[in-house]
């Protein structure tokens, strides 16, 4: 054959015409790829991503592959990464012999890898395509080539980077030239993060609104000053680990995302990254946020990216191939990224090309880690090592940002290889006490057995002026808003069966009503609890937790309104308890035997009795008992991938196209999807999606989720959307996810 190529034409039209040559795409892959990979300061990564740029597509030379590209008989096979890898394996280099193996369909276990090497797409054809591929690409003479062959963590993470800088290069090349063959204009460049100009705005905007803040409370406003001046002195100290130990309504948000933009301008690091562990605190920080920096929405400074801005599907094996929204996967270009713990630490761990594809980004970032203290403690050793290995190998700086810290200096994280231990800096001068000046609540505690039924917690409810309940479980929320719906109509109900939008509107209505002093009552799961800004007299709490109570306390008198710590919080036990099991159990039982039945109530405010209760916490099961962090050790990607799991059952984001109020809305921007699955199309959608368990989803009849088209992985919900309950469903999930 006289052309060899990569990609057919778009418009279906024969060769050459919109036809890719297969040494043009390996060629720009490979410089796309060292050019990213030089931006991470990682030594020796822009080599290694150079080389697999060269190879990812070596076996598309194969005579089968350009007959079935051009449907030619005989068809043959088309598999073509074994053969790159089998040229990388032959010299040593396994991290760059996995990235070619999983540019496709993601990292495999060592022996899956060995065996598709030495398979009959492998070795066998490279022996046949070798001396074309020379000919064509004269950069394989003298490709850069390193013996690599060491099982360890810093292999994995290498590993991991060369696959993003891979993927994105792979993808980004593709995606070019399809929009070159059909005419559509360049996507939009991101900016770049500017941090000391950022800076300057973000302080003007905490100074407006701390002059009002005085107004009100002149305490918390020089409180929260003294935070503010703690975090811009910390910022100038060298990157690592740092603690924000900050209670609740300490200003945090803002002051640590200004120390993110001073130490990232004191050390020339590239973005920040704020992760946060429930889809309600990214829609209300992310207005927050850029709020204080002045931009809005459609600006690409800031950009939310959670699991319901990204196109998925059940099957998604080949991710390159499945369609063209597969291909858009956000890589977090932006240089102001805010994401869920979900999003965040499965894409570290992932090894799928999709969720791979961001990771070159991460490097050289300040990552913030918003309420910490909710990650799952079996999880805990694995995300510790990582997070070590965040700042060690990709020269991060991440900050421990909780009003509750967790035991993340366990001794259980030690082990015999490694101390996985994170002894972080803590950017809060002990003297301030904060703790102490800002303690605003009293605790009523339930006595030994004591349950409440819904009707006689929703009359306690209806005797305060004002109060919030959280819930275990979606299904207790429907029944004490029921309950509560009976007599009054001041109630409100919020949990991610409603969208973000959906959300956002019932938040807004509640804090209007808050702050004009008319009654109002509202029933939510968990995601309210972990960094909303929301201010309640009163608020009741099922038994939980200890650190999700500490985190429901921090919805009563945040602002501090009310003197001498007047907010009351009422921990109680329902009737018909139905918690969830696993750790959230536990924690609800640590705190039960080891502190209410031994006849000692906790202390929220105290820094020994967190500790004390995370201490009994971690020795009750392994931090580590899917031995993750031995999985890394053994070049073993897809198993470690299936480990580690925030929420144990997949979920998928589905669009609810029957919202009555926004449907017409709605409509319209699912036909700009699929009339063109471009980011930003995506992206509008976000604010009207929701999660739904696949489990769950497979059990719904038949057409409630369906498809958008045939080519774009991305669900509609078909079926009942409630004004103030969202999402309708014979089955309801029994513990909030994200």
């Amino acid at each position: 054959m006289a052309e060899y190529f990569a990609h057919s034409s778009p418009h279906g039209t024969p060769p050459p015409v919109g036809w890719q040559l297969l040494r043009e795409h390996l060629a720009g892959v490979a410089s796309l790829a060292k050019q990213l990979a030089e931006r991470t300061g990682v030594p020796d990564l822009p080599a290694a991503a150079e080389a697999a740029g060269w190879l990812h597509d070596l076996g598309k030379y194969r005579s089968e592959f350009q007959n079935f590209i051009r449907g030619l008989p005989p068809r043959g096979s088309k598999q073509h990464k074994e053969t790159g890898a089998a040229w990388a394996a032959k010299g040593g280099d396994l991290p760059v012999a996995f990235a070619v193996l999983g540019h496709h369909h993601g990292l495999p276990d060592k022996d899956n890898a060995a065996t598709s090497v030495q398979g009959p797409d492998g070795l066998a054809v490279l022996s046949a395509v070798e001396q074309v591929a020379r000919a064509e690409c004269h950069a394989l003479a003298g490709l850069p080539l390193v013996h690599r062959g060491e099982a360890s963590a810093a292999t994995d993470i290498f590993t991991r980077l060369l696959l993003s800088c891979l993927v994105d290069a792979d993808w980004t090349d593709t995606s070019d030239h399809e929009r070159r063959v059909k005419g559509w204009p360049e996507f939009p460049k991101a900016p770049s993060l500017n941090p000391a100009e950022r800076l300057r705005s973000l302080l003007t905007f905490i100074e407006i609104q701390a002059a009002r803040a005085k107004q009100k409370n002149p305490k918390i406003a020089d409180l929260r000053r003294q935070v503010l001046d703690a975090c811009l002195s910390a910022a100038e100290m060298p990157p690592g680990l740092f603690s924000l130990g900050v209670p609740t309504g300490g200003g945090k948000t803002l002051s640590g995302l200004a120390f993110a933009l001073k130490h990232a301008a004191e050390q020339n690091l590239r973005r920040v990254i704020y992760v946060a562990p429930y889809t309600s605190i990214l829609d209300q920080n992310a207005a927050v946020i850029r709020q204080s920096l002045g931009v809005n929405s459609s600006d690409l400074t800031v950009f939310e990216h959670q699991s319901l801005a990204e196109p998925q599907g059940p099957n998604l094996a080949d991710e390159k191939q499945t369609s063209a929204a597969a291909r858009l996967a956000e890589n977090w270009d932006s240089p102001i990224v805010i994401t869920t713990n979900v999003q965040f630490f499965e894409s570290l761990f992932s090894n799928k090309p999709g969720r791979c594809r961001k990771l070159h980004n991460i490097a050289r970032s300040v990552v913030i880690l918003d309420e910490c203290q909710t990650l799952p403690p079996d999880l805990v050793k694995p995300t510790c090592q990582m997070l070590q290995q965040l700042t060690t190998d990709l020269g991060c700086t991440v900050v421990l940002c909780t009003a509750t810290q967790p035991a993340f200096n366990h001794e259980s994280l030690r082990d015999d290889r490694r101390d996985h231990r994170l002894l972080p800096r803590e950017i809060i001068p002990a003297e301030l006490d904060l703790f102490s000046a800002l303690r605003r609540v009293q605790i009523d505690w339930p006595a030994r057995d004591a349950r409440l039924p819904w009707a006689k917690l929703a009359a306690r409810m209806l005797a305060t002026a004002a109060s919030l309940c959280i819930v275990n479980t979606k299904r207790a929320a429907r029944d004490l808003f029921t309950e509560l719906n009976q007599s009054s109509n001041a109630v409100y109900h919020l949990s991610t069966d409603m969208c973000p939008a959906h959300r956002l509107s019932v938040l807004a209505a509640i804090k209007s009503r808050l702050d004009s002093k008319q009654s109002v009552f509202v029933v939510s799961t968990q995601l309210i609890e972990a960094g909303v800004d929301i201010d309640f007299p009163c608020v009741f709490r099922e038994m939980a937790p200890l650190e999700a109570i500490i985190q429901a306390a921090g919805r009563c008198n945040r602002e501090g309104l009310l003197p001498d710590a007047g907010g009351q919080v009422t921990v109680f036990r329902s009737e018909k308890e139905n918690i969830p099991g696993g750790w959230y159990r536990l924690g609800r039982d640590v705190l039960e035997a080891n502190f209410l039945a031994a006849g000692h109530a906790p202390r929220i405010d105290d820094a020994a009795d967190v500790r004390d209760y995370f201490h009994h916490l971690y020795w009750k099961r392994s931090l580590d008992p899917k031995n993750v962090v031995g999985m890394r050790r053994g070049f073993k990607f897809e198993s470690a991938a299936e480990a580690y799991k925030l929420i144990p059952d997949e979920t998928a984001p589905v669009v609810v196209s029957t919202w009555k109020e926004h449907s017409r809305e709605i409509e319209k921007l699912l036909t700009a999807v699929r009339d063109r699955p471009v980011r930003a199309n995506f992206r509008a959608l976000a604010p009207f999606q929701v999660n739904m368990f696949r489990t769950e989803l497979a059990r719904q009849p038949a057409g409630l989720a369906v498809p958008l088209s045939d080519n774009i992985d991305l669900l509609v919900w078909r079926g009942e959307y409630d004004s103030r309950l969202g999402r309708m469903s014979e089955f309801q999930n029994l513990i909030e996810a994200i």
